[in-house]
């Protein structure tokens, strides 16, 4: 196992990856399962190109020559974000996880953040507690109304 960090232009090595990610969430979800029905991984990636490359960390573990994880942070100001971050499931818990958010956080406190943030989806709170080993506690719980119609995302 080798994690190593990749540049944007390389971002397609975690598209299968993200996809796992996104059904996880598909399948956690309760009353947003079509925005992750219909969200694609193209989309997701012109959220973060918008970014400048050097304001964007992506880490890929690599087990051999394929990716089986990886964690996208990103800084914004003097914020920090921990964007994405998923391990392939017969790999969890040993150690690949905690590898990969200690990359990031030190990146963040390079670069001078002041807050770091991770969101985490409606109905995937199981995360919540590897989360707290790194002192990220739930700060608010943001609510959304649930739009039937197609035509309004329900980002």
């Amino acid at each position: 196992m080798e994690i190593r960090r990749v540049e944007v232009s390389e971002i397609t090595l975690i598209e299968p990856l993200w996809q796992k990610l996104n059904s996880l969430h598909l399948n956690d979800s309760v009353h947003f399962k079509d925005h992750f029905e219909n969200f694609t991984f193209q989309e997701r990636c012109r959220g973060l190109i918008y970014r400048v490359s050097e304001k964007i960390r992506i880490d890929v573990l690599f087990k051999g020559s394929e990716p089986a994880g990886y964690c996208i942070s990103v800084v914004n100001g003097k914020a920090g974000e921990i964007e994405s971050l998923f391990i392939e499931e017969e790999l969890r818990g040993r150690g690949h996880g905690e590898e990969l958010v200690n990359l990031a956080l030190t990146w963040l406190n390079k670069a001078g953040c002041e807050k770091i943030e991770i969101s985490v989806a409606g109905g995937h709170e199981s995360v919540f507690g590897f989360y707290k080993k790194f002192g990220f506690h739930p700060r608010m719980t943001v609510l959304r109304q649930v739009i039937e119609t197609r035509n309004c995302r329900n980002y």
